[in-house]
C-alpha cells in the first residue's frame, strides 16, 4: 500500500496539520479493523493465539472485543470467563 502525498501542502506548518489529519484517519480505520479481528477472533475461540502474537495488551484487546459487541449490538456472550 502506498500513501499519495501528491496533494499535501508545500508549506510545512499546513503540511503538518494536514499529515495531522491523514494520521487520525488512517487510526481510524486501521483501528476499526485491529477491533473487528480480535472480536472474530475471540468469537471463533482463537483469542490466545491473538493475545500471543502481543501486537496489543491484553487490557486493549477485551476493550476491542467489548467495543465492537457493543457497536454490533451486543448479541455476543463470550462465556469464556476472560471479561
Amino acid at each position: 500500500m502506498e500513501i499519495d502525498f501528491s496533494d499535501a501542502p508545500k508549506d510545512p506548518i499546513e503540511r503538518l496539520v494536514w499529515l495531522g489529519g491523514v494520521q487520525d484517519y488512517v487510526d481510524e480505520q486501521v483501528g476499526a479493523e485491529w477491533q473487528r479481528a480480535y472480536f472474530e477472533a475471540r468469537q471463533t475461540g482463537r483469542l490466545d493465539s491473538a493475545l500471543n502474537l502481543r501486537f496489543h495488551s491484553r487490557k486493549r484487546i477485551m476493550a476491542y472485543t467489548r467495543a465492537e459487541n457493543e457497536r454490533t449490538g451486543r448479541q455476543w456472550r463470550w462465556g469464556d470467563g476472560r471479561g
